[in-house]
């Protein structure tokens, strides 16, 4: 996303000031402005009435408290973090801008997040099978769906990883697919599967349009040809009300926790799957070991009754 388009929520004056002060101050990545900005919009929307550089000085400590306790509990663990994070933020863009008397971060609580604390939610093997029928494979739209689909059930990759694929990151001859690093995790090199180069080529040949960029998954929007540039998750949740697939979480990243799932549940070693997911530490892998269901299993006992 450019950053023409993060600034697109930035609607007040303080907004973008706070997002230049990430970008040109702090030297924050254009995502996390973004991501941040998502917490900070509704909580100057409690506050609107003071909302701008010259009011929000008569913001106070115990309103921060206040909000914080209202919102966090609605939020599970990993988005409290980032929640908790974003106002930091822009409690320390407020203090470097002279905005507030008060020293508003120091009222904004530390919530404690425990290691493993939270089980992967993915959806049932059976349940990814249906999504890859969902797919209409006589359409272009629909052979490039089911193309990054495939990936992403075959390998556990992200969705960036699968539709920011570049053609000369397939090495048809050798056998072999490449793909970039994500989120500070390793670039993988991984076998071509037979089902996977067929999907691909199928793409390539019958619906994708013959242009020169790089990537191999292209969109058509208003009449011109670029690279997919926006996720896929409102067709996806149609392909999920279409399966008739009723899951609490119903984006690609569920198809990667259930690809994990199933290699643990075939006894493959965590240190395998670490290295196929692109983890840089095993640490990252660990959370699935709560899905081990055959494993687990070998932990109950049957215990006697205890006579008084």
């Amino acid at each position: 996303m450019s950053e023409r388009n993060y600034f697109k929520g930035a609607t007040t004056k303080l907004l973008r000031e706070y997002c230049e002060f990430q970008l040109e101050i702090q030297s924050v990545q254009e995502k996390t402005v973004y991501q941040r900005l998502l917490h900070i919009k509704p909580f100057l929307e409690e506050y609107k009435k003071i909302a701008s550089p010259s009011r929000i000085r008569m913001l106070k400590p115990k309103s921060v408290h206040k909000y914080i306790i209202k919102q966090a509990p609605s939020f599970c663990r990993k988005y409290q973090k980032e929640f908790i994070c974003a106002l930091r933020s822009f409690f320390k863009f407020l203090e470097f801008y002279d905005y507030t008397k008060y020293k508003l971060k120091d009222s904004v609580p530390k919530l404690p997040t425990w290691q493993l604390s939270e089980v992967p939610r993915g959806i049932p093997w059976e349940d990814v099978e249906k999504l890859l029928l969902m797919p209409k494979r006589d359409t272009p739209n629909g052979k490039r769906n089911y193309a990054i689909l495939l990936l992403i059930a075959s390998y556990g990759l992200r969705h960036y990883q699968a539709r920011t694929l570049l053609l000369k990151n397939i090495k048809w001859k050798s056998g072999i697919i490449h793909f970039e690093s994500c989120k500070g995790g390793r670039p993988l090199n991984l076998p071509l599967f037979e089902n996977v180069a067929e999907a691909l080529l199928d793409y390539i040949k019958n619906g994708r349009l013959k242009c020169d960029y790089p990537e191999v998954f292209l969109q058509t929007k208003n009449g011109d040809v670029k690279p997919l540039g926006h996720s896929l998750n409102s067709t996806l949740k149609i392909y999920y009300k279409r399966a008739g697939i009723k899951s609490s979480v119903k984006g690609f990243h569920a198809i990667r926790h259930s690809f994990a799932s199933k290699l643990i549940n075939q006894e493959t070693p965590i240190k395998n799957i670490s290295d196929l997911l692109g983890h840089t530490s095993i640490k990252s892998t660990l959370c699935y070991t709560k899905v081990a269901e055959k494993q687990l299993r070998t932990f109950l006992r049957e215990w006697p009754e205890v006579k008084l």
